[in-house]
């Protein structure tokens, strides 16, 4: 005798109806897995869309030529040729702007068609676009370090020109530009009759080209920008460099593709710890049910016809899962989005998850209770009629090893060593839970050890600068003077001044490789004391020689030690030899002499000082600084700018800790899923002991009691998962060090984590177990003693 279609499903039915705590824990598993998974790829999807198709969609420049002054005649020439798509005139200045009296770098972009913009394409985000003569446009990712919007005054200086107040009148978006708030710089968009307020001649000296054939390669795009290089020199207008960027890739490409590959990873990780919990609970469910399965197959019920009903059961706890999943997922992954690109300079109003990604998640949310049930499903299937029903649920054999260890510990309570003893009955179940719990601890801590290395890095390449600020100046000057006019400053310790010039490479091709900064410290320099990667460090006797750090290299492959280079600098042509690499920094940078530089450059004038101060704290720097540009123009040394090295080494670990910190959020979103792991499988040993609680409370087993028994056994797989992550963040530091290095930069591999990080997650993970266990502890004393002991 067969079972007739209709009752199976009906008994489907029933069982969800009847067993809704474990119905419930399943569908609550599967759906923290899909939205943990779904969330993440939802804002891959958002973030790949808005980085690609927006940054796209601006048009960004296939190369940038800066020269002394665009006239209509150039700008028409450039347009005028057949492998040009656009060519437009820009003019960028460095600058300063006070808010508050809180002095900041800035730089002014002032547009010569702003209305007809095809090329880096602003977007107007609220208030006026373009500027307004005498009016200021702050760029979006400037608008929170600047402290203000629509409506504030600024005050703008360009070098030593005049201070002038200018009205922000709005707030656009370039995504073209590197985010302010990393950089710690404020980008403002301005007029030329605004430039000419504040002192400079309404000129532009950036070219902007787009070549037509947007798929051309990075040196075919290079070809042509020296092509008009050449055209440009022949007619008057010297270029100082060449700028020629990836195709197609914006400048924080890197730490885009990085996000991008840890939120998928740990996504699908999230996504099969949740699939570790669904075999589980599956796994008990089928368990409560053997003498049931035994008495459909006396009857004439197929393991197959068995299977379908229990793989059935699955798919409909799946769908319902997927229900309440997507939705949250969308939620999530829509604000996880935006926040993702706000910190990239990117938006993401307006646009929709790709239709792809709710499909995907849908069948992943269908199938993965199914998958998961299959084992459970086909080993409970094939239980002998026999043994089904003479099943008695856990048995003596579920208590061997362990159990009969325990039964021979002198000194423990009856009711701890049967909580002991109930933490290894089930042992695919705990070993499920805790690798679930242990896998996102282990992710945790190499997360830490991944800061701790960011950190040390970060050390590392501002090991080299002994100094506390930098000051750029508006003319070069000599050195000697210009040392003696600082040195007499009250709270100025030391100081040094550099040379500095902008070179590139002379290619065999006649073509030259982007442009780079030659920085050139005086010979025996203390401020400057680079840490060596490879070949030798500058010699007193050194001539036309050149250290060149790690990222110069990675751009210039050709410049190893004792290499020949012929570089262009200043417009001259000269020789050099490359004496060793050095970890300076992620800008691309090689480091003279200075008197090997004066020849070339400036005939032995500097136009940069490195001081060291007596001063402590960043606030304290700050008032030197204005101290010394106050003394310094009095003496007739007017100063560009100024720079504090702590500054700069907040905006480079901004980039960098920002990956390691996604890192983190998405560690702690497993172990949330392996917290909820260690809640089921209590809830599900709560369920399968209500006998066994109900003889203890007829034989009057308090109510503290039985909760203790309940918190130690979660204890129990707490403290052991606990112990599996300490070894298993070995590998995944090693892994997740050696993933940025080859996306970000290098950084010095940790193994093992810190006492303290050990100790953080131990608090971790104990916090975790109270949370996890309140729920079934209370389940357990809210069934009654006649109920538990009446309990199938």
């Amino acid at each position: 005798m067969h079972l007739s279609l209709r009752p199976r499903w009906r008994k489907v039915y029933r069982d969800i109806w009847l067993h809704k705590p474990r119905a419930i824990l399943v569908v609550l598993a599967i759906v923290v897995g899909i939205v943990g998974a779904g969330s993440v790829l939802n804002t891959w999807g958002l973030i790949r869309t808005a980085t690609r198709d927006e940054y796209r969609a601006s048009n960004p420049p296939s190369a940038v030529l800066r020269t002394d002054a665009i006239d209509a005649a150039l700008l028409a020439r450039v347009r005028a040729r057949t492998d040009i798509a656009y060519a437009e005139a820009r003019r960028t200045v460095g600058a300063s702007v006070r808010v508050g009296g809180v002095s900041q770098r800035a730089l002014l972009f002032a547009l010569a068609e702003p209305a007809q913009l095809r090329i880096g394409v602003v977007e107007s985000v609220r208030g006026a676009w373009p500027a307004d003569d005498g009016g200021i446009v702050v760029e979006h990712s400037s608008v929170d370090i600047a402290g203000v919007d629509v409506g504030s005054l600024v005050t703008v200086q360009v070098d030593s020109g005049p201070e002038r107040a200018l009205r922000v009148t709005g707030v656009s978006r370039d995504v073209g530009l590197a985010p302010g708030w990393m950089e710690h710089i404020v980008y403002g968009f301005v007029t030329p009759a605004t430039l000419t307020a504040l002192g400079l001649a309404p000129t532009f000296n950036e070219l902007r080209i787009v070549v037509r054939n947007t798929a051309l390669s990075r040196d075919a795009v290079r070809r042509i920008a020296f092509d008009i290089k050449a055209d440009m020199e022949g007619n008057g207008h010297p270029v100082r460099d060449v700028d020629v960027p990836v195709p197609g890739q914006h400048v924080h490409a890197g730490q885009i593709e990085s996000l991008l590959f840890t939120q998928g990873a740990f996504g699908v990780l999230a996504l099969l710890l949740s699939g570790f919990l669904v075999v589980n609970l599956i796994s008990a469910m089928l368990t409560g049910q053997v003498r049931e399965i035994g008495i459909m197959k006396a009857i004439g019920a197929s393991g197959g016809q068995i299977a379908q009903m229990y793989l059935a059961l699955a798919l409909v706890l799946g769908l319902i899962a997927s229900a309440i999943a997507l939705p949250l997922g969308a939620l999530i992954g829509h604000a996880y989005a935006q926040f993702t690109a706000d910190l990239l300079n990117f938006s993401v109003v307006g646009m929709s998850i790709p239709w792809r990604m709710f499909a995907l998640q849908l069948v992943v949310g269908a199938l993965l209770p199914v998958c998961a049930a299959a084992i459970p499903v086909q080993r409970g299937c094939r239980i002998a009629v026999n043994d089904a029903l003479r099943d008695v649920g856990i048995d003596s054999r579920a208590d061997d090893g362990a159990g009969l260890l325990l039964r021979r510990a002198r000194g423990v309570s009856r009711p701890l060593l049967l909580s002991l003893r109930n933490a290894f009955r089930r042992r695919q179940r705990m070993v499920l839970t805790l690798l679930t719990l242990a896998t996102g601890g282990a992710v945790y801590l190499g997360a830490r050890n991944l800061r701790r290395s960011i950190v040390g890095s970060v050390d590392l390449l501002f090991s080299s600068q002994r100094y506390d600020f930098s000051l750029r100046f508006v003319r070069p000057i000599d050195p000697d003077s210009l040392e003696a006019a600082i040195a007499v400053v009250s709270g100025v310790e030391r100081a040094e001044a550099w040379s500095t010039a902008r070179a590139e490479v002379a290619h065999a091709d006649s073509t030259n490789g982007n442009a780079f900064a030659i920085v050139a410290p005086p010979s025996g320099s203390v401020m400057f004391v680079p840490t060596l990667v490879s070949g030798r460090v500058l010699r007193a006797d050194d001539t036309q020689a050149l250290l060149v750090n790690s990222r110069l290299l990675a751009d210039e492959p050709s410049l190893l030690p004792g290499a020949a280079v012929s570089l262009l600098v200043a417009g001259r042509r000269s020789s050099w030899t490359v004496v060793g690499v050095v970890e300076t920094g992620p800008t691309a940078s090689a480091y003279t002499a200075r008197a090997s530089l004066a020849p070339i450059t400036s005939g032995g004038r500097t136009d940069v000082a490195m001081v060291r101060s007596r001063l402590r704290g960043a606030g304290a720097q700050r008032e030197l600084v204005q101290r010394l540009r106050s003394d310094l123009s009095a003496a007739g040394f007017d100063v560009r700018s100024s720079q504090l090295v702590q500054e700069n080494r907040v905006v480079i670990e901004d980039h960098l800790l920002m990956v390691a910190g996604f890192l983190a959020a998405m560690s702690q979103l497993m172990i949330v899923v392996g917290g909820l792991g260690l809640a089921a499988t209590m809830s599900l040993s709560v369920l399968e002991r209500t006998r066994e609680i109900g003889v203890m409370r007829a034989i009057g087993a308090q109510h503290g009691a039985i909760m203790l028994m309940v918190y130690v056994e979660g204890l129990v797989i707490a403290l052991a998962s606990w112990v599996v992550a300490i070894p298993l963040s070995v590998p995944m530091s090693v892994l997740l060090a050696r993933a940025f290095a080859r996306i970000m930069i290098p950084v010095p591999i940790i193994w093992f984590p810190t006492v303290g990080s050990i100790g953080v997650w131990l608090a971790l993970v104990i916090g975790v177990c109270v949370v996890s266990c309140t729920w079934p502890a209370r389940r357990a004393l809210a069934v009654t003693t006649a109920r538990a002991l009446q309990y199938e």
